[in-house]
């Protein structure tokens, strides 16, 4: 391997790189966890939900959501429920979680 063809090839890999970090700038993450937080707190479908603070893994958003139940039944008590948003399917999952 000629020394230009290695110039190039760590050139072209240094490239890719800025690329890749400039895909995920801040307005970006910001924008990818303000979308889990609400898909998660209609997910949940709880009265008056409020989304906490978003936790971030490899391919899901963990989001804690608080609330009221919605029947009538349950006399607004509060509800507190965990969700997991995929960031490949973008769809969000809630499941009752302890208070």
């Amino acid at each position: 391997m000629t020394s230009k063809t290695k110039f190039f090839l760590v050139a072209a890999s240094a490239a890719a790189a800025v690329t890749a970090a400039q895909a995920s700038s801040p307005d970006k993450w910001a924008e990818l966890l303000q979308r889990a937080s609400a898909a998660c707190a209609k997910a949940s479908d709880l009265k008056g939900a409020v989304a906490g603070k978003p936790v971030d893994f490899s391919d899901k958003v963990l989001v804690i959501v608080d609330g009221t139940w919605p029947q009538a039944h349950m006399r607004n008590a509060p509800a507190r429920f965990a969700c997991l948003y995929d960031k490949r399917t973008k769809t969000a999952e809630a499941h009752e979680a302890a208070r």
